[in-house]
């Protein structure tokens, strides 16, 4: 009884399916960069995407079905988070656009989590109240095996978003990193040219000031006899 128990259990958790993926890419200038992804019909997608490098840290981003369906767009972002919901089974496309720019590559990141759009919110009415907390604690243990299965999924959404809003921390992180280290050059850049050009304008300054004070030494008609 115990193993079957156990492996319904399995089961139920096993069809409660989401999917996340991030990935950093560089989109070179004058270039688009599609990437795909297959999921099901009636799928609650997010897009998160930001600029951390490149230019002025922009970027074009469209998003397509399968049926060539353009489920959102936009145009010189930086950063947004996109959410549809699939209308068919198929492979979707995420596109970053960097067509505008001839010189600046653009490195951006991304994640795509797509959940089964399934409601949760009833599963955790029921759960509310296994707490654990109180005097009828051996009521809350008989607990069946959907009830446990609604605490592991809140447990593993928990979890998700944790991960999620950590990876966005270590990407603003970046994209504030990237822009301090492009600073940084500009300031060390601008600050070598002003030390040049004081320095080749005061040697301008030196050799004028000793210029006024030369004294030129007159020519008698013996030198010019001698010379002739």
């Amino acid at each position: 009884m115990e193993e079957s128990q156990v492996f319904t259990l399995l089961l139920l958790f096993a069809s409660c399916w989401a999917t996340e993926i991030d990935l950093t890419v560089e989109i070179s200038p004058g270039k688009q960069e599609c990437f795909w992804q297959t999921f099901p019909a009636a799928t609650s997608v997010e897009v998160d995407y930001q600029v951390i490098d490149g230019g002025d840290l922009d970027i074009d981003m469209m998003v397509a079905g399968p049926d060539n369906r353009i489920y959102h767009t936009e145009q010189r972002k930086t950063e947004n988070v996109v959410g549809f919901k699939t209308t068919s089974e198929g492979d979707y496309r995420v596109c970053f656009d960097n067509t505008f720019s001839r010189i600046s590559s653009k490195i951006v990141y991304f994640e795509i989590f797509a959940e089964d759009g399934k409601d949760d919110d009833g599963a955790d009415d029921d759960n509310d109240n296994l707490t654990f907390e109180g005097e009828n604690i051996q009521g809350q243990l008989d607990m069946t095996v959907q009830e446990f299965v609604g605490i592991l999924e809140r447990a593993k959404k928990n979890l998700e978003n944790s991960v999620q809003v950590q990876t966005l921390i270590r990407v603003h992180e970046a994209k504030d990193r990237n822009v301090q280290e492009a600073n940084f050059f500009l300031v060390n850049l601008f600050s070598s040219l002003q030390l040049a050009l004081m320095i080749t304008v005061g040697l301008v300054q030196v050799f004028m000031i000793r210029s006024l004070f030369l004294t030129k030494q007159p020519i008698s008609g013996a030198s010019l006899k001698a010379r002739t």
